[in-house]
């Protein structure tokens, strides 16, 4: 059954809180000892690596039922260690938001198995859908892809550093979208009844990635301004206004590590269950 008024406003909210909680064929500029096809060749050899990654999110827009403007803010962090290879991830997610006077913590661990992923909530464990935010979210592995995806869809121009190289490039919301891969979770999140009820306004967005001198990604920042107008069952459009930013460190890259499956992953429950 349909609703109407705030809770279509609260129906709005939430879905935007599921994107977010959950929320990038260049051509390489010549001549700076560092071709396309050498940054490839590196983000291709990538099997293991350590990261560190920082993410943060604030967002405001007035309730047109009551007038009154309404506040949320996100930050996090995940460290975590992976291995291509072996298709096997593990590391520690933390979040903590702040939405109208109330804080919720979370202290997550994780672990990735090829295409399944688990989370530790209250000492039990959880397999994630694909169709959470939270999966990708688990997998710092995907930064890899995110770099290669942005190459092969943008013009960048790298520039050489003291230490290495770095590119920096402007994105709108949906290159990042789409070099993230989550453009089909977020049309099916943000439509309702095949109708689209979430329009994006890019005020500006950038990403910039350092690289060794032999093309390996170690850093890769990316920063996000941009306009939500979601559209209510009334009719009523509201203008949500949104700002990300995110940072990811990479090391101990190729080194050896061993990951092994945690005790109890064997009988996760479905992670659905800790909302019920």
């Amino acid at each position: 059954m349909r609703t109407t008024g705030g809770s279509t406003m609260k129906r709005a909210v939430a879905l935007i809180l599921m994107a977010v909680v959950v929320l990038a064929s260049g051509c390489i500029g010549k001549g700076v000892g560092l071709t396309e096809e050498k940054v490839l060749e590196a983000l291709q050899s990538i099997e293991t690596a350590s990261y560190d990654q920082n993410f943060s999110m604030s967002m405001h827009f007035t309730d047109p039922e009551g007038n009154k403007t309404i506040n949320f803010t996100m930050s996090g962090r995940v460290l975590g260690v992976f291995n291509n290879t072996a298709g096997l991830e593990r590391g520690n997610m933390s979040i903590t938001m702040h939405m109208m006077g109330m804080d919720v913590n979370m202290n997550w661990p994780y672990f990735v198995n090829n295409s399944s992923v688990y989370f530790m909530v209250d000492g039990k464990w959880y397999n994630v859908s694909p169709d959470d935010d939270l999966y990708s979210r688990a997998q710092g592995s995907l930064n890899v892809d995110y770099i290669r995806n942005l190459l092969r869809t943008k013009n960048v121009t790298i520039e050489k550093l003291p230490d290495g190289y770095a590119f920096r490039v402007n994105v709108t919301f949906w290159e990042f979208v789409n070099a993230t891969n989550q453009s089909g979770y977020l049309n099916e999140l943000w439509s309702v009844d095949g109708e689209r009820r979430v329009n994006v306004t890019t005020n500006s967005g950038w990403v910039e990635v350092h690289l060794t001198k032999d093309g390996t990604p170690t850093f890769i920042e990316t920063h996000m301004e941009v306009i939500l107008a979601v559209k209510g069952y009334d009719g009523r459009t509201t203008d949500i206004y949104v700002t990300l930013h995110e940072s990811v460190a990479l090391s101990n890259i190729n080194e050896p590590v061993e990951i092994k499956a945690p005790e109890g992953i064997e009988s996760a429950g479905d992670f659905e269950e800790i909302f019920w």
